[in-house]
């Protein structure tokens, strides 16, 4: 990552404790048109979705992760079981793969593909079961194969309590039961949540920090970072 330009300095920086895994090989392409992988990644409410509705409206391929619907779409498994999220892991891996595929196609936009989460997801949602072990060390052979950049989103406490409040009051019926299975109304588990994702961090599993407070400043930060100017998407 690059300095951010002055003026939007706190919007994105680098995480001290950043350890990347050594990639394993090149990429398919040359080095200067490889494809690049951006997770976004942090506690529910956090605003990545709002930086991947920006992203998307300049052209840039984005993948939200889709949670939500595939746990109504399997109504059988509890949010945080291990068979829910063995099921949403193997989808992440196949978005990764079909953004390897829309590259060699020339289907993406300045050969950045952005994702809403992580394989870090389901191992900060499994707690202690020991296939967080597992789930980690995906995220690992991912970024070993694919040149990637992990993000840690930060934003407000208060506008995050805030957003995730409008958003079940707002809800469906069935969607409500999911985010309520998922501990978003408990406090004391989005406190957990965030702990984990710290701890994360000071194991070295983020190359840097996103502010989502302000969208608009948000994918300024970070599209500077990647030595991308903002522009209009091309008719």
């Amino acid at each position: 990552f690059s300095t951010p330009f002055p003026g939007i300095e706190k919007g994105m920086w680098q995480s001290p404790n950043a350890r990347p895994p050594p990639r394993v090989g090149g990429g398919e392409d040359g080095e200067e048109d490889e494809l690049q992988l951006v997770f976004l990644e942090g506690v529910a409410g956090i605003g990545k979705t709002n930086i991947l509705w920006k992203l998307d409206k300049l052209g840039y391929k984005v993948h939200t992760d889709g949670f939500i619907k595939l746990c109504l779409e399997n109504p059988s498994y509890h949010p945080t079981s291990a068979a829910m999220l063995h099921k949403w892991s193997n989808r992440m891996l196949d978005r990764i793969d079909s953004a390897r595929e829309e590259h060699q196609k020339g289907l993406v936009r300045d050969n950045v593909v952005f994702f809403g989460r992580s394989l870090l997801t389901p191992a900060v949602y499994s707690g202690g079961l020991p296939i967080n072990i597992y789930f980690r060390q995906l995220m690992t052979e991912v970024r070993q194969a694919h040149s990637s950049s992990m993000l840690l989103c930060q934003a407000d406490n208060y506008a995050i309590t805030q957003k995730i409040a409008g958003r079940l009051f707002d809800a469906p019926d069935r969607e409500k039961e999911v985010r309520l299975a998922l501990g978003e109304d408990d406090a004391t588990f989005q406190q957990q949540m965030s702990e984990a994702y710290a701890q994360l961090e000071t194991e070295g599993c983020f190359d840097a920090f996103l502010d989502t407070s302000s969208s608009k400043l948000g994918v300024a930060a970070l599209l500077h970072a990647l030595d991308i100017a903002p522009r209009p998407q091309e008719e």
